[in-house]
């Protein structure tokens, strides 16, 4: 009897012993998943920590985004919504006009609601940034889903493949946003358009997951290298239409009525296109290159030391003082 108490406790202590090794291994595991997310907030937060509003932006989208998980994963629950069907019929139905759709849409509208809006969408390729922001934010916390539920196995492939995958997928109605930002007119309808390439990309994704699960692992490589050449080039296309490239060493002011960025010397803003009014002083200025507020009478960014253009009521000054020199 005392050597079947013995057994019965050894065993008892050898589960609890096994437990205990497992949960620590499982948070490990977890945190690697979420790693993405925090390299990127800790980028952002060293590169701005002379500008806390630009950091809040990126941290207010990020948040958005994985709080945007939870609502997507019940409503995936609730509407069946697995890309593993009976039929690759019943599984591209899904896949187009259920996950791909309201995983995007969340995504996008943690940026509507945390930074579209806001003075810190400085320039187009801003579209690009908060984008990756949302993908980051919401596949972290269905990196962790995913880890929980079906284990350690999993987490390469959300490393190597999914990860990436979800920052392509919002490239495109990111730089969407980033061109809508700062023109006129036809805003939805470019958000739109970008939305319906990024739900078509994403359906495409899970197809070939769906069509070929056990070579996705290869056959995923050249459609993620499809789209990282896309993407770049878009990029590349937002730096040139950005308003701020031309204009040297201009100052900048933001749009009383779309917060938008806008040169200090411009008639009109170039995202609402309303007009901008005659400055006093006291009206913020920033810096061309960093953003930073200056002084209206700075010569030279106190962050980044680059040279600033004088400001318009300085240069109507010292016309006004040649003027009267030559009168």
């Amino acid at each position: 009897m005392c050597a079947l108490a013995t057994s019965k406790i050894r065993d008892i202590r050898s589960r609890k012993e096994s437990q205990m090794r497992t949960v620590p291994i499982e948070f490990l595991y977890v945190l690697l998943g979420v790693a993405p997310g925090i390299l990127w907030l800790s980028y952002f937060f060293i590169a701005n920590r002379d500008e806390t509003q630009s950091f809040e932006s990126i941290f207010r989208v990020f948040v958005w985004a994985a709080t945007f998980t939870i609502p997507t994963a019940l409503l995936e629950q609730l509407l069946d919504a697995t890309i593993n069907k009976p039929t690759i019929e019943e599984s591209l139905t899904t896949s187009f006009l259920m996950i791909a759709p309201a995983e995007e849409f969340f995504k996008l509208l943690a940026v509507w609601v945390g930074a579209y809006r806001r003075s810190d969408f400085r320039s187009p390729i801003d579209g690009l940034t908060y984008a990756f922001t949302a993908a980051l934010g919401f596949v972290v916390v269905e990196n962790a889903m995913y880890i929980l539920k079906l284990g350690p196995s999993i987490i390469w492939s959300r490393m190597l493949y999914a990860t990436p995958a979800h920052l392509l997928f919002s490239a495109f109605w990111g730089y969407s946003l980033g061109v809508a930002r700062f023109v006129r007119s036809g805003e939805i309808l470019l958000v739109v358009r970008g939305f319906i390439l990024s739900v078509l990309f994403h359906g495409i994704y899970n197809m070939i997951v769906v069509l070929a699960p056990h070579k996705s692992g290869i056959t995923l490589v050249p459609f993620l290298g499809l789209m990282l050449t896309i993407v770049v080039v878009l990029a590349n296309n937002l730096r040139k239409l950005s308003p701020y490239l031309d204009l040297g060493n201009a100052l900048l002011i933001i749009c009383p009525d779309c917060e938008a960025f806008a040169p200090e010397s411009a008639a009109r803003c170039p995202r609402c296109g309303i007009e901008l009014d005659e400055l006093d002083e006291k009206s913020p200025r920033f810096c061309w290159k960093c953003r930073h507020q200056v002084s209206p009478r700075s010569t030279r960014c106190p962050r980044c030391y680059v040279r600033l253009r004088p400001s318009r009521n300085q240069n109507e000054a010292v016309a006004r003082t040649n003027v009267d020199l030559e009168g």
